[in-house]
This record gives C-alpha cells, sequence and structure tokens, in this order.
C-alpha cells in the first residue's frame, strides 16, 4: 500500500475574477473548493493513475472535514486525525490574463498529545510499501517530526519519499529517506552553491547519495535530473501549452511512485514522473494531471545520460 502524508494541509479556495484591482472592490466572477496540500495532491494524482493509496494528516474544525469529505468524494480514501486547531484556507485569485495571486495560510499550531496519537497511528498502518512524506510542517513542529516518520517507514521496510524544502530538507535526510525530490532553487540552497545547469545538479546530487539512495532533482520545463550511485540521467519533456504549474511536482512524484509500484526501473518511473508533471501543467487552476495526456506524453520525453 502506499501512503502519503501531509501535516499541513489545507481547504484551497479559488476565485475567478476579471481584473485584480488592489485598493477597489472586485467582483468575483466564479468560485470553487479543493482538498489541498502537496500529500494530498500526491494521493489525487495516484489515484488517476489507478494506484491504490491512503492519504494520511492532520485536519481540524469545519474546514478540516470539508477537506476530508471533499477528498472522499473524489475517490481517495483517507485516514486523517482530528486536531483541536482549524485546517488553514488558502486563497487563490486567477484573472483572465493567467495572472495567480496565492494568499497562504500558515496552519495550525499541533500539540503534542496530537502529535503522538498520529505517529502511532502511522506506526499502526498496515502493508506500507510506501511512505510519501509532502510539504511544510505546521508551526511549532521541527524537521524531527520528519524524521521520526522516516525511521518509521524505514523500520516497516518501505520505500521512504520526502518532498520538502528548507531547514526540514537539511535535517530530515539524515535519516535517510530512500528518494528525495527538491527542485533546483531547493538543491541549491542546500548546497550552499549555484547549480546553473544539469550536470552542476548531478555533481550535487552525488554528494548526498551517502543519505538517500536516489535524487530527483526537477528543473521546471526543462525536465528532472535523477541521480542514484549507477547512474546520473536528465529525462525531458516536449514543449507543451503550459495553462498552471500548480500540482506538477506532486503530479511527477506520483508518477514515478506510481512507476515504482508497477515494478518499472528506475529510468522508466523516470519517464513517467515526467510525463506526469508535465501533464499537470495543461491543466488550469488547481487541476492535476490526466491518465490520457500522460499516456500521450510519455513516449514523447527523453531520457539521455549527464555527463560529467
Amino acid at each position: 500500500m502506499i501512503y502519503t502524508v501531509t501535516l499541513n494541509p489545507a481547504l484551497d479556495r479559488t476565485l475567478q475574477v476579471e481584473s485584480l484591482a488592489a485598493g477597489q472592490s472586485n467582483r468575483i466572477r466564479s468560485e470553487a473548493r479543493y482538498a489541498g496540500g502537496k500529500g494530498i495532491d500526491v494521493s489525487r494524482a495516484l489515484r488517476e493513475m489507478g494506484s491504490d493509496n491512503v492519504a494520511l494528516g492532520l485536519v481540524g474544525g469545519f474546514d478540516g472535514k470539508e477537506l476530508e469529505g471533499r477528498l472522499l468524494l473524489s475517490g481517495v480514501a483517507c485516514r486523517f486525525m482530528h486536531i483541536a486547531n482549524e485546517t488553514r484556507t488558502n486563497i487563490i485569485i486567477q484573472d483572465e490574463s493567467g495572472t495567480e495571486t496565492a494568499l497562504l495560510a500558515r496552519g495550525p499550531e499541533v500539540q503534542p498529545a496530537e502529535l503522538m496519537d498520529f505517529l502511532d497511528a502511522l506506526e499502526r498502518s498496515p502493508d506500507m510499501d510506501f511512505l510519501v512524506i509532502s510539504g511544510s510542517l505546521p508551526p511549532g513542529l521541527t524537521p524531527e517530526v520528519y524524521s521520526r516518520m522516516i525511521a518509521i517507514g524505514n523500520q516497516r521496510r518501505a520505500r521512504v519519499v520526502l518532498d520538502t524544502a528548507g531547514e526540514a530538507l537539511r535535517q530530515s535526510i539524515r535519516a535517510h529517506p530512500a528518494i528525495i525530490k527538491p527542485n533546483r532553487s531547493e538543491l541549491a540552497e542546500l548546497s550552499g552553491r549555484p547549480l546553473p545547469d544539469a550536470k552542476a545538479v548531478a555533481e550535487y546530487a552525488k554528494e548526498l547519495l551517502d543519505r538517500v539512495d536516489i535524487v530527483l532533482a526537477s528543473l521546471g520545463p526543462d525536465g528532472i535530473v535523477m541521480v542514484t550511485r549507477s547512474e546520473a540521467v536528465h529525462a525531458r519533456p516536449p514543449q507543451v501549452p503550459v495553462k498552471s504549474t500548480v500540482g506538477a511536482g506532486d503530479c511527477a512524484v506520483a508518477g514515478f511512485v506510481h512507476g515504482m509500484a508497477l515494478g518499472e526501473s528506475n529510468a522508466d518511473a523516470l519517464r513517467r514522473a515526467v510525463a506526469a508533471g508535465t501533464a499537470a501543467t495543461l491543466n488550469a487552476g488547481t487541476g492535476l494531471c490526466r491518465c490520457a495526456d500522460i499516456d500521450e506524453l510519455l513516449p514523447q520525453v527523453t531520457v539521455e545520460e549527464v555527463k560529467a
């Protein structure tokens, strides 16, 4: 079974306006609400691809119940721990020019007992084959929480995928997740130096292989560099009309995990990751990847060795 973890989920409220004028009244033309959060997006994308999975995390209050209900109605199995404080709501404003303005809430504080109840439940999760840990930590929680979850996954012999940034990434990789998926800027922050091209990305990623098995470094429209102990390759997508990049990285994670769950080679799972991430950019707003688009893009993804 594939489990995803989102400790700081959000109810995403997307508002469509003709144009956003600061300091003036703006009429909303349409509104939509979605269950949001990086791990939740991974679960939604996995469900689209046909991979059974369970979304885990922390939710609270009325908005937390709405988030959980919306996820269930979309066909994603979930098992959230309920906390006392209210789940955050993000506001995303989109105008007709394609400009998107996001107002992102910090999230609720999690009490120590609530955290320990969640970790206890995670330890009891049956048949754990993959554990995908994604996104930011709620206020008050330290990166040690991610390290503890990685340790739980490793003890269960699951393949642990970590997709986070900053200090949470820096500290958590010491717990030896199997796979990390930083983007180029996150990897550059970790390295403390510029990483201007795929070669520089691959060279630094090799320095992390004492702590992780696979580095998937996202280069945005230039695809993904994958580095393992035996290879360094660069997968590039075809050029497509980009409507939105929201959720593209999460779909790439889902594509790679889905490929591994199918028993594909690392290189084939990488192709699927790039196809899934690119498919997500074809849909406006919070729309994620669709299987038909992934299938069409997959043969167009090219993979080549990153030469030293």
